[in-house]
């Protein structure tokens, strides 16, 4: 990467869209500009009504750039949803054929290790599906295990565990459309809570086992760490957008009204909640104003985050390091905000609970020491690492039909213009 390369990541989430421009400035970033405008046109994370998406997506541009005094061209995106599956496959290629003419095999060159993960990942996928990322769990050469870079060793045979993400091609498509009607080219699509893990979790974290759960509006994204390695990956259908809709049936409430009682007086447990602390609610239409207290809230919203955080214990079962976690759960997302949620995680999980924010980076001070803004900075910070583990197949996403239709309506719209 150039000293000095200006990197756009973008967040793609169900009730916001946020952006930032970054520079990279003496091996870390420095933002230049961030804009976040509320999201329509999205549903859990999937585009439904691409006229809304591009318009929102344009509004939060448009705020970055004035404020970062530059114009954009290309981004990295961030992708999350139900849709997006991860898989544990193995590869394995012989080195050296000849026990005799060379006792200790050949030695591995980086070309070897490439086949080996191309090994692993020639796996049977339907033709609407892709692949997102090889991440590498570790290698085997002969019989030594839990290799993490076996260039330059010698042997006969090199395995590899990867960790497969896929993903629809059509969810994918739907963003390039958008983006596209933005006039910017994506130059890569990086699962979002792998980018959040970039910008929150140390390297103790993900050695000794750490479970990372991103709270988004309409998705709860998970990612299992252990050895250095992604284990698992998954999603939940439910982020915070549910407790605001139940907040407004249970209150009575316009929604705009339940997300206000939400963020300023939301709490996860009703042991913990004060009933003293007495919130009104304005009438809509007519209707009278009421009061409420705390312990009203918690009683709507306690129920919902124990679901939620059963359903994640689920996915965290779903790996074979889930009784080996020595950091616990780390949260982050704009869901993680919520009064007491650390408590009662802790009481769900059984395991140690903190809330994350992102490290390393420098600028806006409003949106550092932020969890609601740890993908769109881990994004950037993915970028800036430069790891081929995470951006080789992202950025190849673009095949030749997709070429092909770009050029065409370009065309057509020149046409238009004529």
């Amino acid at each position: 990467m150039k000293e000095n390369q200006i990197i756009t990541s973008i967040d793609v989430g169900t009730t916001k869209i946020a952006v930032i421009i970054a520079e990279k400035k003496n091996n870390s970033l420095n933002i230049l500009g961030f804009g976040e405008e509320e999201s329509h046109g999205l549903d859990k994370g999937i585009v439904v009504n691409i006229k809304n998406t591009v318009k929102s997506l344009k509004k939060a541009i448009a705020i970055a750039e004035e404020q970062a005094e530059h114009e954009i061209d290309s981004v990295y995106v961030g992708l999350t949803g139900e849709n997006i599956k991860g898989i544990n496959c193995s590869g394995a290629i012989t080195i050296s054929n000849s026990d005799y003419l060379n006792p200790a095999g050949e030695i591995i060159s980086d070309n070897d290790v490439k086949k080996v993960l191309d090994h692993a990942k020639a796996i049977n996928l339907s033709p609407d599906r892709k692949i997102l990322h090889v991440l590498s769990q570790n290698f085997k050469v002969d019989e030594r295990d839990g290799i993490k870079d076996p260039v330059g060793l010698s042997g006969h045979r090199l395995e590899a565990k990867v960790h497969l993400v896929t993903i629809s091609r059509n969810i994918e498509q739907d963003l390039t459309t958008c983006l596209d009607e933005c006039d910017l080219d994506v130059n890569g699509f990086i699962l979002e809570p792998l980018a959040s893990a970039q910008s929150i979790l140390d390297y103790n974290e993900k050695e000794l086992g750490t479970v990372l759960v991103d709270i988004g509006g309409g998705t709860s994204d998970v990612i299992v760490y252990h050895g250095n390695s992604i284990l698992h990956t998954g999603a939940v259908s439910l982020g915070g957008e549910i407790l605001t809709k139940d907040l407004a049936f249970g209150l009575q409430s316009s929604l705009e009204q339940a997300e206000i009682i939400k963020c300023k007086n939301g709490i996860s447990k009703k042991a913990l909640a004060n009933k003293e602390n007495r919130i009104t609610i304005p009438g809509t239409n007519g209707r009278e104003d009421r009061t409420i207290t705390q312990i009203d809230i918690a009683n709507i919203i306690e129920p919902r985050m124990r679901e939620i955080f059963h359903l994640i214990k689920n996915e965290v079962r779903k790996s074979e390091k889930h009784n080996d976690l020595t950091f616990g759960i780390v949260l982050t997302g704009g869901g993680s905000k919520l009064n007491n949620i650390v408590e009662l995680a802790e009481e769900v999980f059984e395991l140690r609970v903190k809330i994350g924010v992102p490290d390393s980076i420098n600028g806006i001070i409003d949106i550092i020491n932020n969890p609601r803004y740890a993908t769109v900075i881990g994004i950037a910070q993915c970028v800036l690492s430069n790891d081929n583990t995470i951006l080789e197949t992202s950025n190849n996403r673009i095949d030749t039909v997709n070429v092909i239709n770009k050029i065409i309506n370009k065309f057509l719209n020149f046409i238009k213009l004529k």
